[in-house]
C-alpha cells in the first residue's frame, strides 16, 4: 500500500508479486496440493452428511417432542370454581402454552374412535374414565417439571406424559450430540494436520528460496502470506468440491429417502441447505488458513 495526498493506493506490483508466489506454490507442489484439496473435500463430505443428518434428527426429534401433552387426571367432584382457579393458574404459567379440559364424555368418544375394529366396548355401561386437563408446554424440556407440580396439586388423582418414552427421546437426543461433537472435532483436527504437514513439507523444499528473502530483508510476515494464502485456496477449493458433491447427492437421495420412509415426519425442505453450505465453506477456509499459519511459523522459527 502507498499513501498519496491521504489516499491509500494499492501497490499492484506487490499484488502481483504475492499472487505470483502463491500460484508458484500450487504449480511447484501440484500433488501435494491435490493431497490437500482431496482431503479437505472428503473431510466436507463427511462433516455435511454428518451436519445433514443431525438437523434431519433435530427437526424429527423436535416434532415428536413437541406432541408431548401432559394429561392430569381429575379427582370426581371437584367444585367449578376450584377448577377454574387451576386452569387460570396453569394458563398464566409462561412454560404453559396450551390448557384444555377434556370431560369424560369426550375422553370416551375418542376412545371409541381408536378402538373401533379391534374392541367393542359397547358393552360397557358407565364411563370409567375421569375428566382431565390436556396440558402442552412451551418447550419439552419443561414437560416432567410441570407434570411433577401438577401431581401435587389436590384436585389432581394421577398425571401421564408417557415418561418412559419421552426420557429416553431426551436421551438420545443427547447423546447424538454429544457424538455428532466429537465427530466433527476428529475430522477437524484430521483435516488441519495433514493441511499442516502439506504446506510444511513445501516450506522445508523452499527454505534456501525463503532464507534468500529473510537475508534480502523480506519480513516474517513477507514470508507467511503466500502460504497461509495457498492453505486458504486449498481449503476453499476442497470445501466447494465436497459441497458439490453433496448438493448433487442430496438432490438424488432427499427424494428416495422421504418416499422410503413416510412414516417419519422428515421435512427436508426446512434444513437450511444455503446456510450449512456457507458453514462448510467457512470450515474449509478456516482449517487451510490456521493449518498454514501454524506450519509456516513453526518451520520459520526452526530456520
Amino acid at each position: 500500500m502507498m499513501k498519496s495526498e491521504g489516499i491509500t493506493i494499492l501497490d499492484w506490483g506487490k499484488v502481483r508479486f504475492f499472487c505470483g508466489e502463491v500460484a508458484q506454490n500450487f504449480s511447484r507442489n501440484i500433488t501435494m496440493a491435490l493431497t490437500a484439496i482431496g482431503t479437505v473435500t472428503i473431510s466436507i463430505v463427511l462433516l455435511g452428511t454428518f451436519l445433514f443428518l443431525r438437523e434431519s434428527f433435530d427437526l424429527v426429534m423436535s416434532n415428536i417432542t413437541r406432541q408431548v401433552t401432559i394429561a392430569a387426571y381429575l379427582r370426581d367432584d371437584i367444585p367449578p370454581q376450584r377448577l377454574a382457579h387451576v386452569v387460570r393458574v396453569l394458563h398464566a404459567d409462561p412454560r404453559i402454552d396450551r390448557v384444555r379440559f377434556m370431560p369424560k364424555k369426550e375422553a370416551m368418544r375418542q376412545l371409541r374412535q381408536t378402538l373401533r375394529g379391534k374392541m367393542n366396548l359397547d358393552v360397557v355401561n358407565s364411563n370409567p374414565l375421569p375428566d382431565a386437563l390436556i396440558v402442552h408446554t412451551v418447550t419439552p424440556d419443561e414437560v416432567a417439571p410441570v407434570a411433577q407440580e401438577l401431581a401435587g396439586l389436590s384436585i389432581i388423582r394421577t398425571v401421564n406424559y408417557s415418561r418412559r418414552v419421552t426420557d429416553t427421546l431426551f436421551k438420545a437426543a443427547k447423546v447424538f450430540s454429544a457424538a455428532g461433537l466429537g465427530i466433527v472435532g476428529l475430522l477437524f483436527i484430521a483435516t488441519t494436520l495433514l493441511i499442516y504437514n502439506t504446506i510444511r513439507l513445501t516450506v522445508f523444499a523452499r527454505q534456501r528460496e525463503i532464507h534468500i528473502m529473510q537475508l534480502v530483508g523480506a519480513t516474517r510476515w513477507a514470508v507467511r502470506w503466500p502460504f497461509v494464502f495457498e492453505g486458504v485456496l486449498s481449503g476453499l477449493f476442497g470445501a466447494a468440491l465436497g459441497v458439490g458433491l453433496l448438493a448433487a447427492g442430496y438432490r438424488y437421495l432427499a427424494p428416495k429417502l422421504t418416499l422410503s420412509l413416510p412414516f417419519v415426519p422428515l421435512k427436508l425442505a426446512s434444513i437450511p441447505l444455503a446456510h450449512l453450505a456457507v458453514e462448510l465453506l467457512a470450515v474449509g477456509a478456516l482449517v487451510g488458513m490456521l493449518a498454514s499459519l501454524f506450519s509456516v511459523s513453526r518451520s520459520l522459527q526452526a530456520a
